[in-house]
C-alpha cells in the first residue's frame, strides 16, 4: 500500500521472520506462533473507511488479516475471561 500514512514515535524495528513470534494467552495456557504458523491461519478481507483522530481519513481502504476470533480459536485460550496484550 503506497499511499498509506506511516506514523511512528521512533525507529521501526527490523525483525527477521525466523525470529518473529506471537504469544497468545497466559503462562499456563500460552500458545506461541511462529511467522509460518501465523501465516497458515485463515484470513479475512474487507473494505472500510479509516478515520484518524488527527483529522485525516482514508476512504475505501482494503484490509486483510487474521481475525482476533480466529487467533483465539487457534490458540486454544477461548475460554479465558479476559485478554491482555504487551
Amino acid at each position: 500500500m503506497d499511499d498509506f500514512p506511516v506514523l511512528t514515535a521512533g525507529p521501526t524495528p527490523e525483525i527477521a521472520l525466523q525470529d518473529w513470534t506471537l504469544a497468545v494467552g497466559q503462562e499456563s495456557t500460552e500458545r506461541t506462533f511462529s511467522w509460518e504458523e501465523f501465516r497458515e491461519l485463515a484470513t479475512e478481507r474487507f473494505t472500510t473507511d479509516l478515520h484518524c483522530v488527527t483529522r485525516w481519513s482514508k476512504l475505501d481502504t482494503d484490509w486483510e488479516g487474521v481475525a482476533v476470533d480466529t487467533l483465539i480459536d487457534a490458540s486454544g485460550v477461548g475460554d479465558a475471561p479476559f485478554a491482555l496484550g504487551g
